[in-house]
């Protein structure tokens, strides 16, 4: 009898599944086909050291720990009427805080991105506040396309060019196109 064989009934069909990565069919056919009852979570018994950290522990958080079902979580609670315990998260930062004269100097000197990680916050109100104070979007310098560069259109792929000056392949593509053509 290979391992999830001995599983079966044990734990839920899908638990089975993903823990042998199998599908939850051929654990659920093996099952029926060897009159395995089907798993129920009324029978699986908590650890103590499970039960004790109810009360101050979500049912999410004691399932992840413990690889326990959460139906039979919340039964326990039921049971034991520990009720489970709200998650206590940070509330948003009032943006009021946030915009000084410092993380303002740094709209458009760079991109929202990297101003919203500076600041701890989200990519919107970065954008919004930016816009709302008419800064345009920061834009990465493209390098100029010298005489050396353009000497190697043709004979070095767009590609490597793009790569090693650190530019999409589109712009190098455009820069060929522009000197082949003589548009410069």
């Amino acid at each position: 009898m290979s391992d999830w064989k001995s599983y079966a009934g044990k734990m839920s069909d899908r638990d089975v599944s993903r823990r042998f990565g199998i599908g939850a069919s051929t654990v659920r056919r093996f099952r029926q086909s060897s009159s395995i009852p089907e798993f129920s979570p009324k029978d699986t018994e908590l650890p103590h050291s499970l039960i004790a950290q109810l009360a101050v522990k979500t049912n999410h958080r004691l399932a992840k720990e413990f690889g326990a079902p959460i139906k039979r979580i919340k039964q326990a609670r039921i049971e034991l009427k520990i009720p489970e315990p709200k998650t206590i998260r940070e509330r948003f930062k009032p943006l009021e805080n946030i915009w000084t004269s410092e993380a303002i100097a740094l709209l458009g000197k760079m991109p929202d991105t990297e101003v919203a990680d500076r600041l701890g916050i989200s990519n919107f109100p970065v954008k919004k506040k930016r816009q709302e104070l008419g800064i345009q979007a920061y834009k990465r310098p493209l390098p100029e396309i010298t005489p050396e560069i353009a000497s190697e259109f043709g004979s070095v792929s767009d590609g490597v060019i793009a790569r090693r000056l650190g530019v999409s392949v589109s712009y190098i593509r455009k820069a060929r196109l522009k000197t082949e053509n003589g548009w410069r």
